[in-house]
């Protein structure tokens, strides 16, 4: 059924087209984000969240489409050293002080200490390039020179962008009919206030929701309560609950002062009391996306499946 709403919705199953994703999306789409006051709501979409580039700054939206690669512009680019291989700001913490802005064709992309650059998708031309992200081999579209020596001025090594284009394919694992951009493993990352909330009493320092960089937040539901859902849905659209997502040291990295926290907060409290079977640190919740359509700020949440949660047992 899956694969019939894809090929009903995006004419090829992971394809993201950037022609008819313009022609669908207008501005009002990508509103500025305006926290309303809501007393008594059931559980409900708080927060709309992208990267367009891999590990820098959030945008933070009041709605979004949602494509064969998750939320519609996030973690399409991707920057790269000379060998073609990932860079991260879990080793180039820099990164997460870079802010992106969306234009109609492309991207404002600044940071501190260096001049605003313009990307327009039209102009970059035509060259290709395979990069690996983690064990996965990408054909990507090249940004050009202009991104090149800007992102090599700024982090001070030799890097070049990426774009994930309607050219690129990137199967999810284990689910080869859907597809993800530049983001780990997974398209989206869901997670909930309380969970949040639950987690920052357990830690000495505060954590803010940006460490854990989701991409949809519930309010109003109980702690931990995504660890139950199998599938829900936001707006027009139906979501998997696919597996826990295992945390990264990038969890510890503070995204105003870019400084890591001296007491590993909170991967290493989350290892105490979320420790998978796997030996990961869990937390929140990866989806994929069953079909296309919006998704809305108060959207609410429908929980049409439920599973067996995963049980942790907390460290001595």
């Amino acid at each position: 059924m899956a694969q019939s709403r894809w090929n009903e919705h995006n004419g090829r199953t992971g394809q993201l087209h950037f022609k008819a994703i313009k022609a669908r999306i207008t501005a009002r789409h990508y509103a500025p984000h305006r926290v309303k006051r809501v007393s008594a709501m059931p559980a409900h979409l708080c927060a709309i969240t992208i990267y367009p580039i891999k590990s820098t700054a959030p945008i933070n939206l009041s709605r979004s489409a949602v494509t064969a690669t998750g939320l519609a512009f996030d973690r399409q680019l991707v920057l790269c050293n000379d060998q073609g291989k990932f860079l991260t700001a879990r080793t180039h913490p820099a990164l997460l002080a870079v802010k992106s802005a969306l234009l109609p064709n492309g991207l404002l992309i600044s940071a501190p200490g260096v001049e605003p650059l313009r990307l327009d998708y039209s102009q970059l031309g035509s060259q290709y390039d395979e990069i690996n992200v983690w064990k996965d081999q990408i054909h990507a579209r090249n940004g050009g020179a202009q991104a090149q020596q800007w992102f090599t001025d700024y982090l001070q090594q030799p890097c070049k962008l990426y774009l994930f284009d309607q050219q690129s394919d990137r199967p999810v694992s284990g689910h080869p009919d859907h597809q993800v951009a530049f983001a780990d493993g997974y398209p989206l990352l869901l997670i909930s206030q309380a969970s949040l909330a639950d987690l920052n009493q357990r830690c000495q320092s505060t954590v803010l929701m940006e460490q854990m960089r989701p991409n949809l937040v519930i309010d109003q539901c109980d702690t931990y309560a995504e660890d139950s859902w199998k599938r829900i849905r936001l707006g027009d659209v139906e979501f998997e609950v696919v597996k826990p997502c295992g945390r990264c040291i990038l969890t510890t990295t503070d995204p105003t002062t870019l400084t890591r926290n001296p007491g590993r907060e909170p991967l290493s409290v989350l290892k105490r009391y979320r420790k998978g079977s796997d030996g990961e640190a869990h937390f929140g919740q990866n989806l994929i996306a069953l079909n296309s359509g919006i998704v809305s700020l108060n959207d609410p949440l429908e929980i049409l499946e439920t599973r067996e949660p995963e049980h942790y047992q907390s460290a001595p």
